[in-house]
């Protein structure tokens, strides 16, 4: 049956919740996502459980995120109507599996991209270590399907990371491609990976089975700006990449 509730379409991490080193010391903690381990890793503070649970109540929520599907598969709150993972890669029916027809679609328009993201991964850790930076990094996968590269520092400034993307940009090697930073996360993507595309191929199937109903995105990424103009309305947290930008001009 077709519904009138809200759809929102919302990113996860430092939106609805963060790692406890972004959080004060005596701040109080609700896990909100686990480790390959098992151990808590991400973390809710009492507004943001409480935001959670309004969302959940209110409207139809889909997570848009950069988490590959298996890291998505780790965060504890109860979403019920799939979700888009991997920055656009990958959309999750409610049923939890992968949408076939977005998934052709992605091995098509990623193809090109299958041996240079390995070796763009290869190219900016051998730059850290060639500028004394102790890094990790890896290509985020989703069956079989390389779709974008992910760089972090150990123990280190976040700020060394953009010296990294300055690297591998002054090589010549992402032409076709853009970086999205934030805090200890260097992401090189496929231009035609976005997580906008995906909202948009959402938004059109809800229309065709709901019609118009109201629509808004929540995010705090400077990033997640193209896929929350989609929607009618937006809002971002008060600490992030967009709020931090908006008091430039207040």
């Amino acid at each position: 049956m077709p519904t009138n509730r809200p759809l929102i379409f919302v990113d996860l991490d430092d939106t609805l919740f963060q790692t406890a080193r972004k959080m004060h010391p005596d701040a109080e903690r609700h896990a909100a996502t686990l480790d390959a381990h098992g151990r808590p890793n991400g973390f809710m503070n009492p507004i943001q459980r409480k935001f959670v649970s309004w969302l959940l109540e209110s409207a139809d929520v889909v997570p848009v995120t950069a988490r590959s599907v298996e890291v998505f598969g780790r965060v504890d709150i109860p979403f019920t109507h799939g979700a888009i993972c991997s920055h656009g890669a990958v959309i999750l029916g409610a049923n939890g599996k992968r949408d076939e027809p977005w998934h052709e679609r992605m091995c098509a328009t990623l193809e090109s991209f299958q041996k240079r993201l390995p070796a763009l991964s290869e190219r900016t850790l051998a730059a850290g270590l060639e500028n004394e930076i102790s890094l990790r990094g890896w290509v985020v996968t989703e069956y079989d399907l390389a779709t974008y590269v992910v760089t972090k520092h150990n123990e280190s400034c976040d700020s060394v990371l953009q010296l990294m993307g300055q690297c591998v940009f002054d090589e010549g090697l992402l032409d076709g491609m853009y970086t999205h930073r934030n805090g200890n996360n260097l992401a090189f993507l496929p231009n035609e990976l976005n997580k906008r595309f995906a909202v948009q191929e959402w938004i059109r199937r809800d229309i065709a089975a709901n019609g118009e109903r109201p629509i808004l995105g929540f995010g705090d990424s400077l990033s997640d700006l193209a896929f929350m103009s989609e929607c009618h309305w937006w809002g971002t947290p008060s600490v992030g990449q967009v709020a931090a930008k908006l008091s430039e001009h207040f």
